[in-house]
């Protein structure tokens, strides 16, 4: 093991990490995992409770997956009624957890002992806050982390009447940030334009997986005419996402040919909320089963054994965006299928031909794109092939490196 004497310490504030299921706490939880083997890393994190309007699922198998050398801090939030949600839903709060925020911050002298680099995380725009707090009290050099793009989808509907509040809050963060990193250049691109911020003060990093995903030697194809092929898919039941296009799809070409059933089997992997019960449940067919929320390394074995991945973008407000699912399928040699409007996730689909894509809410463009799909083996084949070719490109080592050469550089820059 390496002496971590020579190197910086790092806070890493993220509110949502293991237990919490699952989201952004995966990619947090691997982001830890990969700094703590050079650094000195503390986590601050938000302690799990159950219920709530807004609440998160517990996954125990996540936890499993932490690294023994990360030193992880979990606080409570401070029992405000609910008035932090009540104010979040009104567009009066950016973000829910401004309940947690107040507890880290007053417990600060506890939680950040000694000089380090404050790393802060978006998704939860609470976490840029304690960020930005902790590193004006102490002088210590902030990187801010936007996994996500905060004003810009902050702004859209009714808030909208917001957006000066949610850009004054956003540009006050960012000024004080030693440097920035993103998910896209889409997203690089718009938050320089924003702010006219320098060019070099910003580097990409793609969202990164949990290695126990990936599996050596997976087949390179299933054997021609093999039925039921797997279709997977993984994530939120939500409106970001509406997983429901899937089998909207699925029951257009059931309509056309009785015997497609027999030809796939569609798996949905998520939480049970509101959104599955009147959403995604009603399209349920035969073949096409709901699995519920279950651990992520349950997800991950049955990932290593799917013959098409789905992806979907519901707007083309998330056009920067590029859902860690797409990244689960690169590293696990998934063909992709996916609902997705031009963009980053569109982009790179298309450029390194690893899948095929539909405009969003085209219903029988996604159908054509899913029956060629799983028809042509050859497709499938030279989908995974490409997927090989670029997966050091997009490996979770790779942009560990990136964000441990910009960590070190911040410590020499204050030592300087």
């Amino acid at each position: 093991m390496k002496d971590k004497s020579n190197y910086s310490k790092i806070y890493m504030i993220a509110g949502c990490f293991p237990p919490f299921g699952r989201g952004n706490a995966i990619t947090n939880m691997c982001v830890a995992n990969g700094l703590s083997r050079d650094f000195n890393l503390t986590v601050v994190c938000m302690h799990r409770n159950d219920g709530g309007v807004i609440s998160y699922q517990d996954d125990q198998s996540l936890v499993e997956g932490l690294n023994e050398n990360i030193n992880v801090n979990r606080v409570k939030a401070a029992n405000w009624w609910g008035i932090n949600t009540l104010f979040y839903v009104l567009g009066i709060f950016p973000c829910y957890f401004f309940n947690w925020t107040y507890n880290v911050i007053k417990q600060r002298r506890r939680l950040f002992k000694t000089p380090g680099v404050i790393f802060a995380v978006y998704p939860v725009f609470s976490d840029l806050i304690i960020g930005y707090i902790i590193s004006r009290i102490y002088d210590w050099p902030l990187l801010i982390d936007f996994r996500d793009d905060f004003s810009g989808v902050m702004s859209r509907s009714w808030r909208r009447i917001f957006r000066r509040l949610y850009i004054y809050l956003e540009k006050k963060i960012v000024n004080k940030a030693s440097h920035i990193t993103v998910t896209t250049n889409g997203l690089k691109n718009d938050l320089l334009s924003r702010y006219r911020l320098e060019r070099q003060k910003i580097t990409v990093v793609y969202n990164i997986v949990p290695p126990s995903i990936k599996k050596e030697g997976r087949p390179d194809s299933r054997e021609s005419g093999s039925h039921p092929l797997l279709i997977l898919y993984a994530g939120a039941m939500s409106f970001v996402q509406r997983p429901e296009i899937l089998l909207l799809a699925h029951k257009y070409l059931y309509d056309k040919d009785s015997n497609w059933t027999s030809r796939i089997r569609i798996e949905l992997y998520g939480p049970l909320n509101p959104y599955f019960r009147l959403k995604v449940k009603p399209y349920l067919a035969q073949n096409c089963l709901y699995k519920g929320f279950v651990p992520q390394n349950i997800v991950a074995d049955r990932l290593r054994i799917t013959d098409i991945g789905f992806l979907s973008l519901s707007d083309s407000i998330y056009s920067y965006a590029t859902p860690t699912k797409l990244f689960d399928y690169i590293e696990n040699g998934v063909p992709i299928v996916a609902s997705l409007p031009p963009g980053a996730s569109r982009d790179i689909i298309e450029e390194y031909n690893i899948g095929l894509v539909a405009d969003i809410g085209d219903v029988e463009g996604l159908a054509r794109q899913l029956k060629r799909m799983v028809e042509e083996d050859v497709l499938r084949a030279e989908c995974r092939k490409n997927m090989s070719q670029i997966r050091e490109l997009f490996s979770t080592k790779s942009q560990i490196d990136r964000w441990k050469d910009i960590l070190i550089g911040l410590k020499v820059a204050k030592i300087n």
